[in-house]
């Protein structure tokens, strides 16, 4: 990326340009088709044994694969006709929407059968109910069907377009040949387009999804990363899963849902320890990632702790892992609760940490952010249930001396700010807003697109917008 035959696609011509940044997405594409080639073939280093086989199996199996298998290039779903510019779709891919112009084409087709002697054996004597179809029409219905898709995405004008041609293989096919001699050539004089009123280009209002760890957090931290991360959606070369932390909420999560099935007589040191290793066999296989037998070990000491801690609270569980979105005017507000418990009418949320109880005075700045998370965790809560939230907690597992809660009172100012922070910069996301005052230093270091911005002709703002 941080040679010009790339980096070219990502200046502001290139991304604001009439393409939107088509090539850059591209690109991003490409790279997520890199990752899965890597974990298909078990790609973790690129060394000079098996680079050879390791090129040949990406040309000549896997690009080949994708190109025969008909692999598109990016598409905007929000933006279906982008302004000043044509689309060019299948049939199968209009389907739903509308122009006010459509051109048909393809106008040689015939109807086709599609099904085999075997659909027929099928059907005809295995079927409980008869044939909804006729087996000889079939063909007929499918291929009328296909092309009543296609002249029914106009609005104001239809045009039918063909290479005019006879015999064998005719165009316009004796189909198509009744209706097209029926119609208005475009050459006619008495032709006047100017006349017909033509409909707007319906806009596409689609709510983006944003949450505060995977959107927010990283834009504060650097717009830069949110724009190749989230906005252009590159591959991410150090994606690996956190697998200790992983491990310790999914066996946690078992027991919380094996209360909630009322089945805590059955939660025993022994179960726990089940769950935890089948948890470990299924997330080391997709992960491709092994622990040591001593940090399975500290893994079970933390959720055996969990359980020998707070087994006399868990009759106030109410939900766990719960996965919860907030629509708001612009967007749509979303977050996942490890636990919600509560009595007396109202609710505590705990979000777990899986690690030691940290100084609260040296890491305040990490606990306030935290505080920010429950807080709007806390505002999702209440206007999509209803229900109260008394009080924050996290809980870290790994503490074993003194108390594992860091709790926060709920109060009603702080939560209106955090939330118009939030808003504050999706604002700035959907603007397309990515200025930064310098780059985060702290963060260059472990960063893929670090020798990008190192050639990158910087303009930074003046200041923190």
């Amino acid at each position: 990326m941080q040679f010009p035959l790339f980096s070219k696609y990502f200046s502001d011509d290139a991304l604001n340009g009439l393409d939107k940044g088509r090539a850059a997405r591209n690109l991003s594409k490409f790279s997520s088709l890199l990752a899965k080639f890597e974990y298909l073939h078990y790609v973790t280093v690129i060394s000079k044994e098996f680079i050879d086989k390791n090129l040949t199996d990406l040309f000549n199996q896997y690009f080949r694969f994708l190109k025969d298998g008909g692999i598109g290039e990016y598409e905007d779903d929000s933006e279906y006709a982008p302004s000043g510019c044509v689309s060019f779709l299948t049939i199968h891919q209009s389907k739903g929407l509308e122009y006010p112009v459509v051109i048909t084409c393809s106008l040689e087709g015939v109807p086709r059968k599609s099904h085999s002697q075997l659909d027929e054996t099928l059907e005809n004597n295995y079927f409980n109910k008869p044939p909804y179809e006729p087996f000889d029409l079939i063909k007929n219905f499918d291929f009328w069907r296909l092309y009543y898709t296609a002249f029914s995405r106009a609005q104001n004008l239809l045009v039918l377009s063909a290479e005019i041609k006879t015999g064998h293989g005719a165009s316009p096919s004796k189909y198509f040949k009744p209706i097209v001699d029926g119609l208005v050539n475009w050459r006619h004089p008495e032709l006047d387009l100017s006349q017909i009123q033509f409909a707007q280009v319906k806009e596409m209002n689609l709510k983006r999804e944003y949450a505060f760890t995977s959107h927010i957090l990283l834009f504060e931290a650097c717009p830069e990363q949110y724009r190749f991360f989230k906005e252009l959606e590159f591959h991410p070369v150090r994606a690996g899963a956190q697998i200790f932390g992983t491990l310790v909420h999914q066996t946690i999560e078992d027991i919380h849902k094996a209360v909630l099935r009322n089945e805590s007589h059955l939660v025993t040191h022994e179960q726990i320890q089940s769950w935890l290793n089948t948890n470990y066999i299924y997330l080391s296989k997709k992960e491709r990632q092994f622990l040591a037998p001593s940090t399975i070990k500290a893994i079970e000491k933390h959720v055996l702790n969990y359980y020998d801690r707070e087994k006399q609270q868990l009759h106030r569980l109410q939900e766990a892992e719960v996965e919860i979105s907030l629509v708001k005017d612009q967007y749509i507000l979303k977050g996942s609760i490890d636990l919600i418990r509560g009595e007396d009418g109202t609710v505590e949320i705990i979000d777990f940490k899986s690690e030691r109880k940290p100084d609260l005075e040296k890491e305040k700045s990490r606990l306030e952010t935290y505080q920010r998370q429950l807080q709007l965790y806390a505002h999702l809560l209440e206007e999509k249930t209803g229900q109260t939230v008394s009080r924050m907690h996290l809980y870290y597992t790994g503490e074993s001396d003194g108390s594992p809660y860091v709790s926060f009172d709920k109060k009603i100012e702080q939560i209106e700010r955090t939330v118009k922070q939030f808003d504050q910069v999706v604002s700035r996301i959907e603007a397309k807003d990515y200025g930064m005052t310098c780059r985060p230093d702290k963060l260059c270091p472990n960063c893929d697109m670090r020798f990008y911005c190192d050639r990158k002709n910087w303009n930074f703002v003046k200041e923190s917008l």
